[in-house]
């Protein structure tokens, strides 16, 4: 299943592409936002396959929206009331756009280079992860591990919603994961970095956690921000 989400502030043309999403059997509907500022952060903290966004939207536009996300751009398909606005679009290399008021036809036709995309899009094992959780073998997606912690020969590895513990060292952890998504702050922590809210003192508030920066690690840290 190619799993949806759908931003747009128009109740009309959300309740449409709920319909068309409906008729296809390939397509789940898994969110919908009228509000973009409501909806990054869901965007940012779940995995989809495709995200259909309006481009006119009040407090941030739809290509606002795209621009926060940096690398990580889900499938993307724009809706739009005015065609000049998509042709701009494409400088986002989003996968197609619809301009209201929606036809079927050409709801299905986006909807195919999609699906063609994700056929043809090499399958990245280090999206997921399978982790040991008793006598269970449990799948998360690397795109939900927010934080890394070492507590003697063990590391914590914690989602929004789980912690999972594994037998397990920090330099393992820090060989397994991407280095642009993740970083090291202490020899006891690795940080999303997309997760960082705040640092002063030295020290970062990651929820309600207040996380120290090591030493040894402190230039890295400070030299992969994009500080202003």
């Amino acid at each position: 299943m190619i799993k949806c989400v759908i931003v747009d502030d128009d109740a009309m043309s959300r309740m449409i592409l709920k319909e068309f999403i409906a008729k296809d059997n390939e397509l789940e509907l898994i969110q919908e936002f009228d509000n973009p500022v409501k909806a990054l952060n869901f965007i940012k903290n779940n995995s989809f396959d495709l995200l259909f966004l309006d481009i006119e939207m009040p407090e941030m536009t739809g290509i606002e929206l795209i621009e926060t996300l940096n690398k990580r751009i889900p499938q993307t398909i724009f809706t739009t009331s005015y065609s000049d606005f998509a042709i701009n679009a494409f400088e986002y290399n989003v996968s197609g756009y619809l301009v209201k008021p929606f036809q079927f036809t050409s709801f299905c036709k986006a909807v195919l280079k999609v699906k063609e995309a994700i056929q043809k899009a090499p399958v990245d094992n280090q999206s997921i992860l399978f982790i040991k959780n008793g006598s269970a073998i449990m799948k998360i997606n690397v795109g939900e591990l927010h934080l890394i912690e070492c507590i003697g020969d063990y590391v914590n590895l914690y989602t929004e919603k789980n912690k999972y513990t594994i037998h397990s060292t920090m330099k393992a952890m820090e060989n397994k994961f991407s280095k642009n998504d993740f970083i090291r702050v202490h020899r006891s922590y690795i940080i999303r970095i997309d997760k960082i809210e705040e640092i002063e003192d030295d020290c970062i508030t990651f929820g309600k956690k207040q996380i120290p920066i090591g030493k040894t690690y402190k230039h890295d840290v400070y030299s992969r921000l994009k500080i202003l």
